[in-house]
């Protein structure tokens, strides 16, 4: 250890002088610090190779390997365009577009189309623009224009397809139209711009992902579909920041989503057959103003907004126009039947919801009633239509529909609102909470009980009606076929003068001042809410319910989770 650092000694009489020697710990110090800065260079050395290393090797989406336009394949590596300057690719992954006009445009890997004037990709019997899989690398497609630019794409098969993931943004406009699908992924679709993007299909999907799509950026998307869904997920939807959605089908669902829907300050326009949303795991829509149409599918059902084996939160504001007509109708529906899934519950806080469920078959004739033995006229039981409907199967926790300080007007030719849920004693019952809101519609409107047995198993529930007594058929005069609940009306009371409560007391007989409760005061207004379903609707939540969005996003939270 000691030869590895010498020093003179005092008493050397080699070296004239004399210097104290360290001690051993002082030494094994010495001698550690040494090998850590060898190890030091080591280590170094080691990340500098994995580094160049790493640059060396195939990456993932780092650059196409090839890129066809029209009938010509080009390898990496080289540039190329045409003359006129319509079209150029780096040989890496960046192709321009200036007022091209012409035929497919394919490539293996990543490939980023850039777009500016007026560009046309015609294609058949092949994709218009496609991005696939390369031999070292995934698919990734970029389009991105500027404003005043615009890319049409149109093909006999898919317009534009990508067997990885696929983001448009920018503030042009791109319309793609597909015989099959207009604009399809394997991996996610993302839509972030300000511009605007139209896609239509004839057989399949409008906008269609086997995972995630969002859509983003304060954009306008519109999807349509003649034989299949308009917009389709096989992970969740998400909408956000301004962006306005427009969905229509005319063969099947407009919106179907395999994971979640979530409208976050967005606006929904959609028009479906069947179904106008599915989301298989829960409907979410939080300061969004919500259009949605469903008509008879081949079954003769139609639900406007439909989720199953999770909830459906309309909150914050929000602004819901729902109808759907069929046999078998529903404006809101939510059901559950799996004991490990959580659902089966309707929450609606702070805002203004219009839902109506028609009874019609083939488009014509009156909705058939008889008279019973008591002489009480009610509706033929040939289909079920309800406007908002809860319902959970037996052993799963029971329904719920909860309306906090909201305008709710609703119409069912069987029953305006209905939570139901099954147990075999009848104990276990779907159940309807109004919260800082009012039953107006009917005259004498109540929360009513509904008990039934059928086969053996006890349907248990509650509806909006009149009477006192538990009913055990939806298709009678007790129970509402249109309700509206709304939160009471609070004055704000005029502040005396200073000196006029003493100069003037109140004369003897005179009523006494009304006591509001603490929990809507806070909601200051005057005048009386406008019809749901006006175009005011948006103001009549900001002025009758200010100031509690807050809270009801956390009652809401809390509720769900309870």
């Amino acid at each position: 250890m000691a030869a590895l650092f010498t020093t003179p000694k005092r008493n050397d009489t080699t070296a004239g002088t004399h210097v104290a020697e360290p001690d051993v710990r002082r030494r094994i110090g010495l001698a550690h610090g040494s090998w850590r800065r060898v190890t030091r260079r080591i280590v170094v050395g080691a990340v500098c190779a994995l580094t160049v290393s790493s640059l060396l090797m195939p990456s993932v989406s780092l650059a196409a390997e090839w890129v066809k336009v029209g009938e010509t394949k080009y390898n990496a590596g080289t540039a190329a365009g045409d003359e006129t300057g319509t079209w150029s690719w780096d040989g890496a992954d960046d192709l321009k577009l200036n007022n091209y006009n012409g035929g497919e445009i394919q490539a293996a890997g990543k490939l980023n189309v850039n777009y500016s004037g007026n560009n046309i990709v015609t294609a058949d019997w092949i994709e218009g623009i496609k991005a696939s899989h390369g031999k070292n690398e995934n698919a990734e497609l970029n389009i991105q224009g500027d404003a005043g630019s615009a890319l049409s794409v149109t093909s006999t098969e898919d317009a534009i397809l990508s067997t990885g993931n696929i983001n448009i943004d920018g503030a042009g406009s791109v319309n793609a139209t597909g015989a099959s699908d207009g604009i399809r992924a394997n991996g996610n679709i993302t839509i972030d711009d300000s511009g605007a993007v139209t896609a239509r299909a004839t057989k399949d999907k409008g906008i269609g992902t086997d995972k995630n799509l969002t859509i983003k950026g304060g954009g306008a998307v519109e999807a349509s579909s003649a034989d299949g869904e308009a917009l389709w997920s096989g992970g969740n939807i998400n909408i956000s920041d301004g962006s306005q959605v427009k969905a229509s089908s005319e063969k099947d669902a407009a919106i179907e989503a395999k994971g979640s829907l979530a409208a976050t300050n967005a606006s929904l326009n959609v028009n479906g057959v069947e179904y106008g949303v599915y989301a298989h795991k829960g409907i979410t829509l939080d300061h969004a103003n919500v259009t949605v149409r469903a008509s008879k599918g081949r079954y003769g059902g139609a639900i406007a907004l439909f989720t199953y084996q999770d909830d459906i939160v309309v909150k914050n504001g929000s602004t819901v126009d729902a109808f759907a007509e069929g046999e078998v109708s529903a404006a809101f529906s939510t059901r559950n039947d799996r004991p490990n899934e959580k659902g089966g519950h309707i929450y609606i806080s702070d805002s203004v919801v219009k839902a109506i469920a028609r009874y019609v078959e083939n488009g014509d004739g009156p909705i058939p009633y008889s008279e019973n033995q008591d002489g009480e006229t009610r509706r033929e039981p040939q289909g079920e239509n309800i406007g908002i409907i809860a319902q959970t199967s037996e052993g799963v926790t029971p329904a719920v529909i909860s309306i906090i300080r909201s305008k709710v007007t609703v119409e069912g030719d069987t029953a305006a609102i209905f939570a139901r849920a099954m147990s075999a004693d009848g104990k276990t019952i779907g159940t309807i909470k109004i919260e800082n809101a009012a039953i107006q519609t009917p005259e004498g409107g109540k929360v009513i009980d509904y008990r039934k047995l059928r086969d053996g198993i006890y349907e248990a529930g509650q509806a909006i009606g009149t009477g006192d007594a538990t009913v055990d058929s939806l298709y009678i005069k007790a129970v509402a076929k249109s309700t509206t609940i709304a939160p009471p009306e609070v004055a704000k009371p005029e502040d005396p003068k200073p000196d006029e409560t003493k100069q003037n007391p109140k004369p003897e007989g005179s009523k006494p001042t009304k006591a509001v409760a603490a929990s809507t005061t806070k909601a200051k207004t005057t005048g009386v809410l406008a019809a749901t379903g006006d175009t005011s609707g948006a103001a009549i939540v900001a002025t009758v319910l200010a100031g509690t969005a807050a809270i009801a996003a956390g009652t809401m939270a809390s509720r769900k989770r309870s």
